[in-house]
């Protein structure tokens, strides 16, 4: 049965060769279909001149490119070559037989490669039997890249032409070594993805054997010097391909290493406690692997318990890093858990878990830096920051400039990230839920939040009060939180006679709820790592008044989303925010932009798009 054939090749800048195989398959070929992954050169030109079907695919393997290709093709009869190959004359001869005479569903031939214009007779390159004809209806391209095969079904019958498809290989020494080191990498990936293993005794025999059989037992010792090159660069090939799969699997391992684990041991709730608690749920929900250690009593692990992230609870102290039983424990939950990824927030957190997580081989121990105070220059905070950390997240440039205050060497600037606390904006496009603070009748709503505690600074609260009935207005204090200090701040605000107007709101929940009660923010904190209760007044459009200190001018800008006065003046204080009460206008102004200013630089989406690509770096880096 005479039969038409389609020659099929693929391509990718070949006009060095693609004449030469064109030549070769005329008056054999009743079609040639090149496909081709989008070459730069003159390929295409070349192929068209010979009158080919040229087709522009994206290259995803050579498996998938050939069985792609022969899609393509008008006549299931193809003859599939290589753009460097080209037919013998016998092998053409033979080839037009068995067109005019088609018995078989596939056709073996020889392939005689040409190496620096050698040709290789022996070695484990000749003979190189190859499926190259074939009828389509009957196989596909299998086997694995680059190494593919055309796979025909079980019962298929098959013959072996005279000839040689002729293969212009490597024009030099240096195109070969550059084809094994990519083809061992892709040698290695196809092995890996089939599960095969590479033990050391592999890298160490696999080679040798290889150079003895090419050169000693199928005589490529024959093929003088050039045989010597192709059996050393075969072994060599080898070597690169064990070595690279054993790397895959190496990779592999650590890859397996992915949980992320949160520590946090406060029992109280604050700036660093939502950004563990946020980022984490972020983390679990983008499907990582997400481990929580919170206090015992802690309002972090309240919330944790309402979310599906595991958690473990433990009580630190400042000295636990000194209880040999309480590190190695955590060690053991780390070890036990796979983390690969280890954030802590608290100073006392850092040491024991730091200490910890260095014991159970953690890859990144990272240290949220909260609080924009100085680090004591001491021998355990240089052992800590030199040899336990890999890296700190500063919450604020202040952060990160105090930290280094004590100690310039501390850490490497360089190795301090400052991503900044980010807010849920989306929580935002609903509609405002109902205030949880009532005013009476035409009272102004002076606004706090934060633990009472000395660093907030919420006796200043009672003092601005006191000026502010003094200028006759009608307003209330309302301060959010608990903390130890507030029995002081009640017995304090009694004292100066302001009682009636500070409001002690206690816990919210809910601070969206409680910023929409309020008419302005008043900021009152000694120092602030990141202030995090600015940004949420602001997103709820209110007014921000704050001492210039800290971070607070990396989020307020002076008389554009509220004001900023010297450190502790409290006549300032009181002067800004009477200002505030006074003109209605203003609020509104500066709460619109205030708004407008968080959208572009606190989206907590872009918080979390930073910490992701920043604990996802494979580099591991000891500051």
């Amino acid at each position: 049965m005479e039969v038409k054939i389609s020659t099929v090749i693929i391509t990718y800048n070949e006009e060095r060769n693609i004449a030469r195989c064109l030549e070769s398959v005329k008056g054999i070929a009743d079609e040639v279909v090149v496909v081709d992954s989008y070459s730069t050169d003159r390929t295409e030109e070349i192929c068209k001149s010979y009158g080919a079907q040229f087709i522009r695919h994206s290259f995803r393997g050579h498996i998938e490119q050939k069985n792609w290709a022969i899609t393509q093709a008008r006549y299931p009869h193809i003859l599939s070559l290589d753009a460097d190959e080209a037919l013998s004359d016998e092998l053409r001869d033979s080839i037009m037989k068995v067109k005019q005479n088609w018995k078989h569903d596939g056709y073996y031939f020889n392939r005689l490669t040409s190496y620096c214009g050698k040709w290789i007779r022996h070695t484990s390159w000749y003979p190189s039997r190859k499926l190259r004809l074939w009828d389509a209806r009957r196989g596909a391209w299998g086997g694995f890249n680059p190494h593919d095969k055309f796979i025909l079904e079980r019962r298929s019958t098959r013959r072996h032409l005279r000839g040689d498809i002729l293969h212009y290989s490597y024009y030099s020494v240096d195109e070969h070594m550059e084809q094994i080191n990519k083809f061992s990498s892709i040698l290695a990936r196809s092995y890996f993805e089939q599960g095969r293993q590479a033990w050391l005794i592999s890298i160490l025999l696999h080679p040798v054997w290889r150079f003895f059989k090419d050169y000693f037992l199928r005589l490529g010792f024959m093929d003088s010097y050039y045989g010597l090159i192709v059996s050393v660069n075969s072994a060599h090939e080898t070597f690169l391909k064990y070595v690279k799969l054993r790397n895959h699997h190496l990779e592999y391992s650590r890859a397996k290493r992915q949980t992320i684990c949160f520590f946090n041991s406060t029992k109280s709730w604050g700036g660093g406690e939502k950004w563990h608690f946020d980022v984490s749920n972020s983390f679990r929900q983008r499907h990582y692997p997400v481990l929580v250690i919170t206090n015992r009593s802690g309002e972090l692990k309240k919330r944790i318990q309402d979310s599906t992230r595991k958690s473990y609870r433990i009580r630190v102290n400042n000295l636990s890093f000194l209880n040999p039983f309480k590190v190695i424990r955590i060690a053991i939950i780390l070890r036990r858990e796979k983390v690969r990824v280890l954030i802590m927030n608290l100073s006392a957190d850092m040491k024991v878990s730091g200490i910890a997580g260095r014991l159970a081989g953690v890859e990144r121990i990272i240290y949220r830096r909260g609080s924009a105070i100085p680090v004591r220059d001491t021998p355990l905070n240089r052992f800590l920051f030199r040899r336990v950390l890999t890296d700190v997240i500063a919450n604020s440039m202040e952060t990160k400039r105090t930290l280094l205050r004590n100690n310039p060497n501390l850490v490497h600037p360089n190795k301090i990230h400052v991503i900044y606390n980010g807010i849920h904006l989306d929580k935002y496009e609903s509609p405002a839920p109902e205030p949880v603070i009532r005013r009476e009748d035409s009272e102004v709503l002076i606004g706090n939040a934060g633990r009472l505690v000395k660093q907030k600074g919420q006796e200043f609260l009672i003092d601005l009060a006191v000026r502010l009935d003094r200028a006759g207005l009608d307003f209330r204090i309302v301060i959010a939180g608990e903390g130890k200090l507030q029995a002081k701040l009640r017995e304090y605000a009694r004292q100066q006679g302001v009682s009636d107007r500070i409001m002690f709101a206690g816990f919210q929940r809910d601070m969206r709820a409680f910023m929409v009660s309020l008419d302005l923010f008043v900021l009152t904190s000694r120092w602030e790592g990141f202030g995090y209760v600015i940004v949420e007044a602001m997103m709820s459009e209110k007014p921000v008044v704050a001492f210039d200190l800290s971070s607070n001018p990396e989020i307020i800008e002076h008389n554009r989303n509220g004001y900023l006065v010297a450190p502790f003046d409290l006549d300032a204080l009181a002067e800004a925010v009477i200002e505030l009460v006074r003109h209605p206008d203003k609020r509104e102004a500066f709460g619109s932009y205030g708004k407008e200013f968080v959208y572009k630089q606190f989206d907590y989406q872009n918080t979390l798009e930073n910490v992701e690509q920043f604990i996802q770096s494979s580099q591991t880096r000891r500051v």
